[in-house]
Parts: structure tokens; sequence; C-alpha cells
């Protein structure tokens, strides 16, 4: 076997779990994540390492006194998968480590892929909480940016999703789509409103490198909204939500009250995890691991050596700092006053040219002992990330 990555666990706070699986029905032309087309033979054997996978690295870290307050099975489109597929993982998980009373469970899902009896499955099973990638419900952007779904879908699987039970979703939204108005996206977002879920993300295409859309964009076959469009595309959203009743909690998130995702607050809070599958990685005792990134190398680890981590890397106390910072920034409570000076080394924030500079031109400012991102600044949050680091 090989030799254990794995760190020495001293820590108690309780661990979000990541579940990856990495098959869809197709590719969307934006997506760069780890995802395959799905094949029915090598599903049966990547959860069968899956499930391999959680049994033994929760034996090796010897964790059972640590909890798990969240699990979150993403990919890849999780909800092609059969119920009885998703709950046995979901088992094995329970097997293998302890559950909060109130731990969240949440599934993404895409419209198409769902229907009654899945649902009342899986609800059943203790999923508590489902995000839905809907995207736009323009019939005609859908398909420009490769989904396979519509619009009618989308709105027949929230239906579903309610019918069977479920009081805690969330809808996947994106702007600065290529032929995207602003009209087109005052319409998803009225529409998202209309049909009431408790959770929204409103996210700006990102064209990454080697998708379909970079490549078109690339060679001048597709046009965007400008820079100053999709700022006013992100302003609608935040003023829209808010009106709505949405508590915008992080850049991206929109929660009604006592409906935040818990699973991506251990991800800002700077909290550990466990990642399971290809290509997951997991940040425990100041390190990050990393798995096999392809399903069939993943499996075959599992299969040879008990374990799939491929590697992983000693984060050094500047790392981790710049790492609470700009995850800590994202939220709009922002960052304890201390913990941010702590993570800059300065003893007052006027200390600082940089941080002066950005509270004086509103971009940041402190209330109630947090040194927060304002709302002029959060159009421009990764960039003031970036020079505070």
């Amino acid at each position: 076997m090989k030799p254990s990555l794995e760190p020495k666990i001293l820590n108690l706070e309780p661990l979000g779990l990541y579940i990856h699986i990495p098959y869809c029905l197709s590719r969307c032309h934006y997506c760069d994540f780890n995802t395959y087309r799905v094949d029915t033979a090598a599903v049966q054997q990547y959860l069968d390492g899956l499930a391999q996978e959680i049994t033994l690295r929760a034996t090796a870290m010897a964790i059972r006194d640590r909890r798990i307050c969240s699990v979150f099975f993403g990919g890849g489109t999780p909800s092609i998968l059969q119920a009885s597929q998703l709950i046995d993982v979901l088992d094995h998980c329970r097997a293998a480590f302890t559950f909060e009373d109130d731990v969240e469970i949440s599934l993404e899902a895409n419209p198409g892929t769902v229907d009654l009896p899945k649902l009342r499955a899986l609800w059943e099973a203790g999923v508590t909480r489902l995000s839905v990638g809907v995207q736009a419900v323009q019939d005609r952007l859908l398909r420009r940016i490769g989904r396979v779904h519509t619009a009618s879908e989308a709105e027949q699987a929230f239906r579903l999703m309610r019918e069977a039970g479920f009081d805690n979703i969330n809808l996947d939204l994106m702007f600065g789509l290529p032929g995207q108005s602003m009209g087109d996206w005052v319409e998803t977002l009225d529409w998202a409103i209309g049909v009431g879920p408790e959770h929204i993300s409103a996210y700006g295409l990102i064209l990454e490198e080697g998708t379909p859309l970079y490549q078109e964009h690339r060679e001048g076959e597709i046009g965007l909204p400008d820079e100053e469009t999709e700022a006013m595309m992100y302003q609608m959203a935040v003023d829209r939500l808010r009106d709505a009743g949405f508590e915008q909690y992080e850049i991206s998130n929109f929660a009604c009250p006592g409906f935040r995702c818990r699973h991506n607050l251990v991800y800002w809070q700077h909290q550990e995890y466990f990642g399971f599958g290809a290509g997951a990685h997991s940040f425990l005792a100041g390190r990050r691991l990393y798995n096999e990134l392809l399903p069939a190398r993943y499996v075959c680890a599992i299969a040879e050596h008990g374990t799939a981590v491929a590697g992983s890397e000693e984060l050094s106390a500047e790392m981790l700092r710049s790492e609470r910072l700009m995850l800590g920034l994202r939220l709009r409570t922002g960052l304890d006053v201390q913990v941010f000076k702590d993570i800059l080394g300065v003893e007052d924030l006027s200390a600082s040219d940089r941080v002066a500079r950005l509270l004086d031109d509103g971009f940041l400012c402190v209330e109630e002992g947090r040194v927060q991102i304002t709302e002029r600044g959060l159009l421009v949050a990764n960039e003031l990330i970036v020079q505070l680091l």
C-alpha cells in the first residue's frame, strides 16, 4: 500500500463532507469541472470505489470523535444516479462518521434528471437540501450554453421537489451569458423569486480556458455583455433579491432567513472538510489533499492501494492567513478586526496604506468590530482581495 498522506487530526470542530459524482448527461459549454458522460458500467465501479474510500479513510483517520455538520453531493450531476445508488453512498457516510442531529445533506440536481419517486426516496433517506442548476429561463440561452433542459422543465422540477417534501431549495442562476440582455436577466430573476426558493446563487459567467465557449469567444464567434452591463446585472440581482426578502450573506449567494448553505459556510469560514471521489480535495490540519483526477485511475487506486489520495500540500502560515482573508471577505459579515489585523500583520488599520485607502474610498468598512467589503466594493471584490494579499 502507498504510505499514508493523511495528516494527524487534533481539531474536534465539526467537519464537512464533499462527495464528487463526476457524471453528466452532457457537458455544458462553459464547464471545466471534472465531469464525464454517464456510462452505466463505469458508474457502478466508481460507486463501489467511493464506498470503499469512505470506509477506509474514516478508519485510517481515526476521527470518529469528529461530528459531521454537512454532506454535499456535487459534480457533475448527482441527480442522474438512481435514488438507491445515492442513498447507498449516504448510508456508508453514516456508518463511517457521526452526523450532527441537524446535519445538512445537499444534493445538486438538474431539471430533467428527477421525478417524484426519486425525489421522495431522497427526502425520506434524509437529504435535506437540493441545489438546482437553472441558469436562465430563456430556452435560446439554455441551448447556447449547452444546457439539456428547458425553462418549463425547470419549473416542473421545482414543483416536484416541493411535492416530494423539500423545503430547502437553491436555484443556481447565471448572468453575463452570450446573447443575454438585461431584460433576459430581469426575467430570470423575477421567475426565480416568483417560484419561491429558500436560496438563490447568482454567478457571473467565467470563460474557462479549454471550454467550447472560451474557444468560440476567442475566435470571435460569440459576443458577451461588456463589463459595465455585467456590473449592472450583478447590481440588479443584489437589489431585486434584497427587495424580495433575500439576505446576501456572500458575494454570490442570497438566502431567506435561516437558510444559508451550511456546507458552503464550511469553506468560507475556513473550516476543515473531507472530499471523497475523483479529483476531490480535502482540507485537514493545515494540509490540502487531492485525489486522483480521472475516475478510472481513482477506482484503480482504491482497489490497489486502499486510497486514492494522489498528493498533498502543507500550507504555510502565510498561505493559511491569505486563504482566511480571501474566503472571509467573501462573506458580508467579513472578518473580525483583530483577525484581519493579524492576517496583515499590522497593529492599526490606518498603519497600512492599502487598507486606509480602501477604507477612505468606501470599498471597505468597519462595522461592529468586523472588516467588511461594502456594497460598492462587491462589484470589484476579487480585485480588492488581490490588493490586500
